[in-house]
């Protein structure tokens, strides 16, 4: 079974259904296009952007990492860091 390239025209995603499923509708294959179009929109949020406004040394750092380097940095400079408890009230 071959795959369906994403640029594929609608008469070629209309045959390649044709040839899988057999006859349908035009009502069916016009759903069907709708829902590989809609599909082929959907984007991923990476974070590239927010991570593209760190300072250059925490661009490739986890949250964890970025967090322990504050942590570090704060005790290092002398400053007494208090955490939280695991659920604070307010």
């Amino acid at each position: 079974m071959a795959i369906l390239p994403r640029e594929a025209s609608y008469g070629e995603f209309r045959d390649y259904l044709v040839e899988q499923r057999g006859a349908l509708s035009c009502a069916e294959i016009d759903d069907l296009w709708a829902r590989r179009q809609r599909l082929h929109g959907i984007g991923f949020a990476t974070g590239r952007g927010y991570r593209s406004m760190l300072p250059p040394d925490e661009q490739h750092l986890t949250r964890e990492e970025r967090g322990r380097k504050t942590e570090e940095n704060a005790l290092a400079q002398g400053r007494n860091i208090e955490r939280l408890p695991d659920k604070a009230t307010f």
